[in-house]
């Protein structure tokens, strides 16, 4: 049986304790003047994905006079596959920040850790110092090899905050 394609996917809930904990990463990071970076997996079935963890790789933040970002090595992905092979869940997003504008940057593009049609790239501005809300972020959609920002009006349509029971 093959796995669902993320871009079959049309609504995705995002566990409200996932959006606190990526926040407060960011924020840790964006203290020391980094961008940090967060992977959210779940659950995929037909039509809909539930981001039910926040993943935080072993990343090494940058910092230089050309600007900030973060590394992740192949040690740390070799570590992401493992979790979601022994899981079962799936790499639907990657959320990083940047110091005050929130969009896609050509690095941003290249080293995308998410490669599947389908998948999420999320940036939050200000160093994650944003509202909880990830529809108010930069949020871009992988289709057919290419980073494409949704408009607000698409993100909402697309991504939930799940309720608590």
């Amino acid at each position: 049986m093959s796995a669902i394609r993320l871009d079959s996917v049309h609504n995705i809930s995002i566990d409200p304790a996932v959006i606190a904990t990526t926040l407060r990463v960011l924020q840790h990071f964006g203290a020391h003047g980094c961008e940090g970076l967060v992977l959210w997996i779940g659950e995929v079935t037909q039509r809909q994905a539930h981001i039910t963890r926040a993943l935080v790789p072993d990343q090494r933040p940058i910092k230089s006079e050309d600007g900030v970002g973060y590394f992740v090595d192949g040690a740390a992905l070799f570590e992401l596959n493992r979790e979601l092979a022994n899981t079962g869940l799936r790499l639907i997003a990657q959320v990083h920040s940047h110091p005050s504008e929130a969009y896609h940057s050509r690095a941003d593009d290249r080293y995308a850790i998410v490669t599947a049609d389908g998948g999420l790239s999320l940036v939050v501005p200000n160093f994650g110092r944003a509202p909880a809300d990830p529809t108010s972020w930069a949020v871009y959609r992988l289709s057919n090899g290419s980073w494409l920002e949704l408009p607000t009006d698409q993100a909402r349509s697309l991504l939930q905050v799940a309720r608590n029971p």
